[in-house]
């Protein structure tokens, strides 16, 4: 037996290195598969921040896509979903470097450009399954480019004469158009404002003709606020899709010929989420694979199983996959009896998988996304934690901690180590238990960590997520102190030695923290975040700029109750009340949280006399995309922890 180094927390040394978070890993998402010749395809991002398309073969995988292209979309700004495979092998992908819109010859590697305006942005490509030649997308027009300005729609691009055809408008935002797997029939979400995608979108269905006409349009769920999300065709025309019964969000299915869909009856996930719906446009949890079978990821209380579902009976199998974090983009049809899917565990870094189903289940790694192979053994392992709340209202509070945890090394006997608290963005989001190493960079080296799944976050059904409105910046800052109260007195941590980070949506839960409970935290770390809210509803872009009043205000309000909100809700008017060091980072080109947010309480806690520091990376957009961009961010953020938490 190896005896341990005791150390001080904070000062152990790790094997984890910044270059290991940074540079070691590779994001995938966007699954594709060509319904013709079965070539499965998926988006891995690059070491320089740029985005390719990778084939998965007999002899291994390939990187089809020249690296002067990058395939990403900037639609709703978030992007997602960016190319498609069409019946004849080539690809239809979205051009981050010029908005354009390009095919690509999967065998050769040569690009043609179909579409090049930069005002105009393209996304979420769905290829008609035949012989037809056109390709769905979501178009956004930015030749007016103000929030109020801005235009979707759903086209048909054709690519044989390049011409885009607008062949749904009138809403503000559509998502997910797809066609049936016969061609037959498309399918789209649509909501307006002032409402939100997660409790309003509507689910609709049309048929389809050889000259991109819809026509029969009906309304086939949403009509009454059900929280209808990600659609699918099934391969024998049944349209399937999430909506919510009784808070949580659980698959149906219409049938070819029926006029209304019929839940499909799980028990024992009554409490799950299967189908997804975010910001990020494109979502892929569950794949039908045939007329029988489906697959699915389904979350409870931020983690996910994947399952197999008999269509029919409503049994269910847990695959034993090693994942506990399937999100977004993940999942794809191969065949009846096999799929492919992107996951995490909470000790296995996000792995590419192929599943094939049967009297037993096969799973094969196709593609993991660290370059470097770490021990399992030196992670810590998450634990959820459910935390009572002392305060009003009554609530309980959602989340998951991570213990300081290295093979080589201890803390001082008796003495509990120094919690970095994370809130993530959103707000309307959640964190998953999946490995991040990040968080391991920090364990390994002797602080403990705990994600928030504060009020309003998804996953945890609407109830909880729905309970931020009108509270947001009051409800979820005092999650945060909940949780680190309740950390302390069970012994987890130290008390006095806490931190809170978090981006966007989340640094806005530091900032409102930090001035509701200056006594509590050490140190905070924020990264785009938001000071004031008005100018966050006056300037963020077209998808999020109803969100704030949806986040803070409540019906029936005066204008001048409106204000009077407003102004309370902005910790740029109360920044004499931080007390805690803050360090602040932000994209010079953020067009989500502009950075004039940062600016102006830099200044007003310099007025005040407090510890502050800006750290401004040019040419960043929201959130740090650029790997260099996330190295600058780590190695502040350690410095910040070292001079805040450790001295305690």
């Amino acid at each position: 037996m190896t005896l341990k180094t005791i150390a001080p927390y904070g000062e152990w040394k790790s094997e984890i290195t910044a270059d290991t978070v940074i540079s070691g890993s590779r994001p995938m998402s966007s699954i594709r598969v060509c319904g013709h010749s079965g070539r499965a395809f998926f988006k891995e991002a690059r070491p320089d921040g740029t985005n390719g398309i990778v084939e998965i073969t007999s002899d291994g995988l390939n990187d089809v896509l020249s690296i002067s292209y990058s395939a990403q979309s900037r639609v709703y700004e978030y992007g997602g979903a960016p190319y498609a495979v069409m019946p004849n092998g080539r690809i239809i992908f979205s051009n981050a470097k010029d908005s354009s819109v390009n095919v690509l010859n999967v065998d050769s590697g040569e690009v043609s450009r179909l579409v090049a305006k930069l005002f105009l942005r393209y996304s979420n490509f769905d290829a008609y399954p035949g012989d037809q030649p056109w390709v769905l997308a979501i178009e956004e027009d930015h030749e007016r480019d103000t929030p109020d300005s801005v235009k979707n729609y759903i086209v048909a691009i054709n690519t044989k004469s390049s011409e885009v055809k607008r062949v749904v408008s009138g809403a503000d935002f559509y998502y997910d158009p797809h066609f049936s797997l016969d061609g037959s029939k498309i399918s789209w979400l649509q909501w307006n404002h002032p409402d939100l995608p997660f409790s309003s979108a509507q689910l609709f269905c049309a048929n389809w003709s050889s000259d991109a006409s819809p026509s029969n349009i009906v309304v086939v769920a949403g009509k009454n606020r059900d929280g209808v999300a990600e659609p699918r065709w099934g391969p024998d025309g049944t349209l399937f899709f999430g909506q919510e019964v009784d808070g949580f969000r659980q698959l149906f299915r219409l049938i070819p010929g029926d006029s209304t869909a019929s839940l499909i009856s799980l028990v024992g996930l009554e409490n799950g989420e299967l189908g997804e719906i975010s910001w990020l446009q494109g979502s892929r949890t569950y794949v039908p694979l045939s007329s029988k079978f489906l697959a699915a990821s389904c979350i409870r209380y931020g983690s996910s199983t994947c399952i197999l579902i008999d269509i029919e009976t409503g049994n269910w199998t847990d695959l034993k996959l090693p994942a506990a974090e399937i999100k977004f983009d993940s999942m794809e049809r191969l065949s009846e009896t096999s799929f492919l899917v992107i996951g995490s565990g909470a000790t296995t870094p996000p792995a590419l998988y192929k599943v094939e189903v049967g009297e037993t289940t096969a799973i094969t790694t196709v593609r993991e996304s660290a370059n470097e192979k770490l021990s399992p053994s030196i992670f810590s392992v998450p634990e959820h934690i459910c935390v009572p709340a002392k305060g009003s209202p009554k609530r309980e509070i959602h989340g998951f901690f991570w213990a300081p945890h290295n093979p080589k090394y201890e803390g001082p006997n008796n003495k509990p180590p120094p919690l970095i608290l994370q809130s993530h963005g959103g707000p309307t989001s959640y964190t998953s238990p999946g490995l991040k190493l990040t968080t391991q960079y920090f364990t390994s080296r002797g602080f403990a960590y705990f994600s928030l799944n504060y009020t309003g976050s998804s996953g945890h059904g609407r109830d909880y997520r729905e309970a931020l409105f009108g509270n947001w910046g009051i409800v979820d800052a005092d999650d945060a102190a909940e949780c680190v109260q309740y950390l302390s007195a069970t012994g987890r941590i130290n008390g006095a030695a806490v931190g809170i980070t978090g981006g966007s949506a989340g640094g806005y839960n530091v900032l409102q923290a930090l001035v509701q409970h200056p006594t509590l935290f050490a140190g905070g770390v924020c990264i785009c975040g938001v000071s004031s809210i008005k100018q966050l509803g006056e300037k963020t872009h077209k998808l999020e700029s109803k969100y704030v009043d949806a986040l803070v205000l409540r019906p029936g309000m005066s204008e001048e109750e409106k204000e009077k909100v407003m102004h309370e809700r902005s910790p740029v008017y109360h920044a004499g009340n931080i007390a805690s060091p803050l360090l602040w980072l932000h994209g010079s080109e953020d067009t989500v949280v502009p950075i004039e947010q940062a600016m102006v309480i830099e200044k007003a806690i310099k007025e005040k006399g407090g510890d502050v520091k800006l750290v401004i990376v040019p040419g960043e957009g929201h959130m740090f995309g650029r790997p260099q961009s996330q190295l600058v961010w780590l190695r502040e953020e350690e410095q910040w922890w070292r001079k805040t938490l450790l001295k305690k």
